[in-house]
């Protein structure tokens, strides 16, 4: 991610889909973005799809889940000349791994946050790859992935002893490293049922996930990057996060602490005391469509931000959205009462 916050602009390249879901909630109608895409154009009395760079002005976007793709729509304010589309209306489909560029008027500081959060996410994520004889350790940085350890051990053949240090010099190294790295979340992964068992050691400490791959090397850390379970990993822990947080708004309901607040006008005047604590947001109140009502919740996002609050975005496929919308998609903990 690269940001001029002077001049309104931000490049970015979306790795995974909880990327572009971030993404899709920053866009705002009238902002400019700028991405390669195709196009009809006549060429010769012929209609032909070309590539070609352009720029439009977002009236409306939408995120396909599962499918890997944002689609942004509006008008068309800048394109080659030769091909005579500006003023026109185009979509971009935006995939991932695919750079994007983003103008606002102003970057609301919440966006900015959310961004930078979701990019730091990536990190307190360790990948763990072993098989009985050898392991790899890495962990996802903002520049790129970074290999910690590449060891080979002694194989056991049948001695369940040499199975055993093998077992613990795994595990010890996991654990230093996600000790090291904050990481909260370990991917195993490997060729064989040894995955299994360092599994098992680290499941209760940390969020374990297991996933097979071919080998517990270098190619087999390409072939896990490449896997579903990386984009389940992203979007299950920030779930999870809002989840955490309604738990405390229904225990503190429950004991009638005076310390939950909801309803626009509500949290908004909390925001402005500093009494916001956490704050969770339904995403359908940022829809791009919605310009008013999505002025009104950023309004609040941006007091809560301002006054050292979390904010918490909660997707329609979280166990947890209903609940929100019924207490009008807007709840807050507070840090003290309000009278």
């Amino acid at each position: 991610m690269e940001l001029d916050e002077k001049r309104g602009i931000m490049k970015l390249v979306a790795e995974t889909e909880d990327d572009l879901w971030v993404l899709y909630l920053s866009l705002e109608k009238g902002d400019e973005v700028i991405a390669a895409t195709t196009r009809d154009v006549s060429i010769g009395g012929e209609s032909r799809r070309v590539p070609m760079v352009i720029s439009i002005r977002v009236e409306k976007a939408e995120f396909q889940q599962y499918t890997n793709r944002l689609r942004i729509h509006g008008v068309i304010l800048d394109a080659p000349e030769r091909f005579g589309v500006k003023g026109q209306y185009h979509t971009i489909n935006l995939d991932l791994n695919r750079e994007v560029v983003i103008i606002k008027e102003k970057w609301p500081k919440y966006i900015i946050e959310r961004i930078k959060r979701q990019a730091e996410r990536a990190r307190r994520v360790l990948l763990l790859l072993t098989d009985y004889d050898e392991y790899l350790i890495a962990v996802p940085m903002l520049q790129g992935l970074k290999i910690l350890v590449e060891a080979e051990m002694r194989p056991p053949n049948k001695e369940q002893s040499q199975v055993e240090e093998n077992l613990e010099m795994v595990v010890r190294d996991a654990t230093s490293f996600a000790s090291t790295y904050s990481s909260e979340v370990i991917v195993v992964a490997g060729p064989g049922n040894f995955k299994d068992l360092v599994a098992q050691r680290l499941r209760g400490k940390y969020s374990v996930y297991v996933e097979h791959v071919h080998s517990a090397t270098r190619n087999g850390l390409s072939e896990l990057l490449r896997r579903d379970v990386m984009k389940l990993v992203m979007r299950d822990y920030e779930i999870s996060e809002g989840v955490k947080v309604f738990e405390r708004v229904k225990d503190l309901i429950g004991r009638g602490s005076g310390l939950v607040t909801y309803g626009k006008s509500q949290v908004m005047e909390a925001a402005t005391l500093g009494a916001v604590s956490e704050l969770l947001v339904v995403e359908d109140l940022l829809a791009t469509e919605d310009v008013e009502g999505r002025k009104s919740a950023e309004k609040i996002m941006e007091e809560v931000e301002s006054k050292g609050g979390k904010i918490w975005i909660v997707p329609k496929d979280s166990p947890i959205y209903h609940q929100v919308r019924n207490l009008t998609g807007v709840v807050a903990t507070l840090r003290f009462q309000l009278n």
